[in-house]
């Protein structure tokens, strides 16, 4: 990664500013595009303006982070979630397939292409909505390139960006000022720190590994277990926070998968490390909050 030339596309979000601020900020040559604002103007979903952009930077390395991920708005919006999680995608690799030198791609996808009963391994997608299906459709593409690493994950943290809240932001927030709110324990999941991921992204870059990885912690938690666990290495009150069925709460519009938890043995074996617990990252988490 030393003296290479990294862009990461889709810096706006939670996990791009991690990226940025924490674990690529002053190493190396890095660029972060922020979607079509005063910083970058370059539309990704248009092909002649990710041509133009990308040689105008010529990276050696692509983090892709561009995603559409509220699973209503996708449900009910499929073109603008076909043109943010795949179009963007397919722009990206025809500029990568024009390249006379070896670009690789780091592509982050997510683990709604998997429900049934976890652990779920790499062979076994599911996908059950329209946001599942565009990820999947995205990593479709990434794969027709030859150096590309598809990322399947989850993550959760303090957000960095001023104007997006996390998972746990949420938790928080809620905790802390006593409102009532219900947490789901018929919805399984495996996330990583948005810290633990960044360095799992960090050596997938120096190790130049390529295929799809499913990337999480190991064995993982109900939504609802999740909470308590987060409140209590807290120690924050939980009066006001009940257990729910995901089936029974009205707004939720469209089918979420019930089980998300991921088989990391094949990410562990290639890089040669061992993931943590969720319960690991959830105390390394907590400390954020303190």
């Amino acid at each position: 990664m030393k003296n290479k030339k990294i862009a990461v596309l889709g810096a706006n979000g939670l996990l791009g500013h991690e990226l940025l601020n924490n674990r690529f900020g002053g190493k190396g040559d890095v660029v972060g595009h922020f979607g079509r604002g005063k910083e970058n103007k370059a539309d990704l979903s248009v092909l002649s303006e990710t041509i133009s952009y990308l040689d105008s930077i010529q990276p050696e390395i692509i983090i892709n982070l561009v995603a559409l991920t509220n699973v209503d708005y996708c449900e009910t919006n499929p073109n603008e979630s076909y043109l943010i999680n795949v179009k963007v995608v397919e722009n990206i690799v025809a500029w990568i397939k024009q390249q006379q030198h070896r670009i690789h791609l780091v592509h982050v996808s997510t683990d709604q292409v998997y429900d049934g009963e976890g652990l779920h391994s790499e062979d076994k997608p599911a996908l059950t909505n329209y946001y599942g299906f565009s990820k999947y459709a995205a990593e479709l593409a990434v794969a027709t390139t030859t150096h590309a690493a598809i990322l399947r994950t989850n993550f959760f943290g303090k957000s960095r960006a001023k104007l997006r809240a996390s998972f746990t932001d949420w938790l928080y927030n809620a905790l802390s000022n006593k409102q009532d709110i219900q947490v789901f324990d018929d919805v399984y999941f495996s996330p990583l720190s948005m810290s633990s991921l960044s360095a799992m992204i960090a050596l997938v870059i120096d190790k130049e590994i390529v295929g799809i990885y499913n990337l999480g912690s190991r064995q993982g938690l109900s939504k609802a277990d999740f909470a308590f666990e987060f409140a209590d290495a807290l120690d924050l009150n939980t009066d006001h926070m009940t257990r729910a069925k995901i089936e029974n709460i009205d707004f939720v519009k469209t089918y979420r998968p019930k089980d998300m938890r991921l088989d990391v043995t094949k990410f562990e074996q290639a890089l040669k490390v061992v993931l943590p617990t969720l319960q690991q990252e959830i105390l390394k988490v907590s400390k954020e909050y303190l």
